[in-house]
Formats: C-alpha cells, structure tokens, sequence
C-alpha cells in the first residue's frame, strides 16, 4: 500500500487518524504501534513476523544495554544487536551479488537465492544501529514504556523511506496541536502532487529511454532520459519525504527536514547537505566521526574514512557494481574539493557559475550510473551524452517527448529553486499582499492535488523510486 494509493489516501490515513484522536491520551502510542503495524503487514505480508521480530530483539537489546553496568557486557550486546540487523540486512539484499561476484570471479555457474527485499530493512537497519549505539553511548534516553521504542522503529510514514530520525526526535506534543496538524496536511498535499504531478509523469519518460538499446540512441535523446531522471528522482523522493514529514505532523509529531533545494548546490560536498540530509548525517555520527572524521592524525587518514562512508554509501543504495562506481564517484569529487578548498577558493562570479554547472553535470552522470541495469551500461550511456552521436529517429523521439512533456518538465526545473519561500519572504511588509500570496498558494496547492488524484484514479500510480532501497 503505497502513500498515493486510493486506500491509503481516503481509508486507511483517515480512519487512523480518527481511531488516535479518539483514544485516551494513556494509550495512544499503543494505538499509533498497531496503526504501523498493521501498515507494515498491508505493505508486506510474507515479511511481517521478521519485522516484528526484529523490533522485539532490537528493543529487548536496546533496554537490557540501558539497565547494564558493566562495559564489557554492554558493549558485547551492542555488537550482537548490530550483527542481527546488519546480518539481515546482507542476507536479503547482497546474497545475490556476492553469489554473481563470486560466479564472474571464478567462472563458475552459480544459483541466485532469487531474495524479495523486506519493506525499509536499509531505512530499518539503519535506525536499530542509531537506537542501539545512542542507548549505549547514553546519548538516547529511553522512555519508561518500551512502545515507544517499537515505535519509533516501526513508525509508518517513516519505515519505507524515512527520514532517517532519532529515538531522541520522536516525541510528541502532549496536547493536540491544530497548527502542527494543518502544517502536516499541507505538506502532505504538496508532496502528493510532486510524487504524482512530476516524478510520476517524469518516469514516463525516463523509464522509455534507459530501456532503449544503445543501438537506437542519440546524444539528444541521452540527455533527455538522463535530465529527466534527475528531475524524477528529487520530485520522487522529496515528495516521499514532505509526505512522510506530512502524516508525522498529523500525528503530532516532529520531523527533521530531508531536501534543501540540492540543485542549487555551490559543490558536490555540499549537494550531500542539501540532499537526503537525515541519512548524510547518519553516515557522518556513527560512520565518520567514529573513524576519526576530519580530525585524525594522519595526514591523508581523513580521505581514507571518506573512501569507507562513499563506498558504504554506494553499496547501501544497491546491491550492484554500479552502485559502488557510484559512491566512488562521489569519493574522488569530494576528496578533490577537500584537497583543493573548491570552490571557496573561487572568488570570480563567473568563475563560480562554471563550478557549478560542472557539479550538475556531474551528479546528472552519476544519476546515470544510479539508475543503470549494470555498470557497463551506465558508462555506455554516459558515453553517448560525451561522444555525439547522431540517430534521426532518437533525436525525432527526443523532440516529440519534450514537446508532449515540457509543461513538466519547466515545472519541475522552476520548483527546483526556492521561488515560494523567496516571494513568502518578500512580500511580508505587507500584510494584506502576503496574505493573498499565502491564500493564492493554498488554492494552487488544493487544485494541483485534486488533479493529481485524478491521475492517481486514472493508473498513474508508480511506486516510490526509493522503496527499493
């Protein structure tokens, strides 16, 4: 059950609102458990007693480390608690790639185990590390009642895809609070309509031109798949995330921001501040400060600890070699601008602008290799974006698919820089103008999601690009 699904939207979210709202104060974290829960066992059936188990055995973990005194003991059950989850998560999503590895590296016929992935078990595994190593450090400060803690592990509009929250974030306002409820329903309204109004029509695109063989492609056309997934991909999992963000408020709860305009990015180091924030900063407090971060001793250990969070990083995305170019690829650019100081050592304006054309370029070529089958075909392609390659019917496709879809597609691009908030900003000296703004957007907003629904009602309904991760 997807987020842009009809049972969710008109079923399923109403009537657990409903059903929280009227429970006693006393058990409302019992109701909002069941609520992901039963969430969590619509989503994904044949899975649902491992993710239940693995909530038990976490928390049970997670509570004995709190209630233990002696350091050797805590510190064994923080590595058996990180083990089980790790150990899951490598079982289900790398069993296959090992086995393939292995099959190429010694030229032998190898059986896949043919694994379906667990809904959210990286977002989940990723969560029970924080949880556990946060107990241990005394950093998290657990609530008396354990269902809190499963909570906060199995919380529905966060167990697909995030944000990747903390124990310590998860708390709610003891009182009903109807603006933090009206702020959720907005943004879950604008992250409808950049799910199903951009990223989905978007894909229509995108998934049309990566099956296309290279026998049939042209630079043109290369370049439009390849923009387009970009495009696709922020619009997918930022809608993702507004969404989640939106149904955590309505609950009300907090929620850590996860986009921040990246493509407005000045660098590749700082696109990854601005681009899915939460699971940057996981990497960086229990990967790269544990390691030393920035501040070892050795003169070149600091790129060393870079080189094991990109590598980490590429292979959490994707059980592929691909995905390992991938995080490489982000390795050499950010070390690059490490060693270099780029682009602050830049003063020239144009100078600057160059820079970042070239950080676009760059992560629109590494998206690329992203949303490749293979390594050999994501450099293929990247090859037919740099060598010109001419093909009459690819560049007549290319042209009929940017006539049919450039409402989009110059959507999509607009909505990429802060243009809402700039005009929210300038237009409060006065009050009776920044009101008819405000009202203006909420009519927009409220007409676009009705549109989108009608999408929705029609079959353009694709699954969260992320989900798959």
């Amino acid at each position: 059950m997807s987020m842009t699904s009809m049972l969710f939207l008109f079923l399923f979210l109403p009537l657990s609102l409903a059903v929280y709202y009227i429970s006693s104060k006393s058990v409302k974290e019992y109701v909002l458990l069941a609520i992901s829960l039963v969430f969590y066992s619509l989503c994904s059936v044949d899975y649902f007693l491992l993710f239940v188990l693995e909530i038990i055995g976490t928390v049970t973990i997670g509570r004995i480390i709190s209630q233990t005194k002696d350091k050797v003991m805590k510190r064994s059950l923080l590595i058996i608690g990180i083990v089980i989850n790790t150990g899951l998560l490598i079982y289900y999503k790398y069993s296959d790639f090992a086995l393939r590895t292995w099959g190429s590296m010694t030229s032998s016929e190898v059986k896949l185990m043919g694994l379906a992935l667990p809904l959210g078990i990286s977002f989940f595994t990723f969560k029970a590390i924080s949880y556990l190593t946060d107990v241990y450090k005394g950093t998290a400060v657990l609530a008396d009642n354990p269902v809190h803690d499963a909570l906060y592990l199995s919380f529905f509009p966060q167990v697909q895809s995030g944000p990747l929250s903390r124990y310590n974030e998860l708390e709610r306002h003891s009182e009903i609070n109807m603006q933090l409820f009206s702020d959720g329903v907005f943004r879950f309204l604008i992250g409808f309509c950049k799910k199903v109004l951009i990223a989905n029509v978007l894909s229509k695109i995108t998934v049309e031109v990566f099956a296309t063989p290279f026998e049939d492609f042209s630079m043109l056309y290369a370049w439009v798949g390849s923009i387009c997934y970009s495009l696709q991909l922020l619009f997918d999992f930022a809608g993702y995330s507004d969404m989640a963000i939106g149904v955590t408020e309505m609950f009300g709860y907090r929620c850590l921001e996860n986009f921040n305009y990246p493509y407005m990015t000045e660098s590749v180091t700082k696109f990854w501040r601005r681009w899915h924030i939460s699971l940057g900063q996981w990497f960086r407090d229990y990967i790269y400060i544990p390691m030393g971060g920035s501040r070892c001793k050795g003169k070149y250990r600091v790129y060393f600890n870079l080189f094991v969070v990109w590598v980490l990083t590429g292979i959490w995305h994707g059980a592929d070699w691909n995905y390992v170019a991938w995080g490489l690829g982000y390795f050499l650019v950010i070390a690059f601008e490490r060693f270099t100081s780029l682009p602050d050592r830049i003063k020239s304006k144009p100078a600057k602008a160059v820079y970042r054309i070239f950080c676009l370029l760059f992560i629109n070529f590494q998206w690329v290799l992203f949303n490749s089958k293979d390594l050999m075909s994501g450099l293929r392609y990247i090859k037919t974006m740099i060598v010109y390659r001419s093909n009459e019917l690819a560049d007549y496709r290319a042209l009929f698919l940017l006539k049919d879809y450039w409402i989009f597609i110059l959507a999509a691009i607009i909505l990429c820089f802060p243009i809402v908030p700039w005009m929210d900003k300038k237009l409060k000296s006065s009050k009776m103008i920044h009101t008819l703004f405000e009202v203006t957007i909420v009519v927009i907003v409220v007409a676009a999601f009705i549109w989108a629904v009608s999408f929705v009602v029609s079959g353009l309904n694709n699954p969260f690009a992320y989900a798959n991760f």
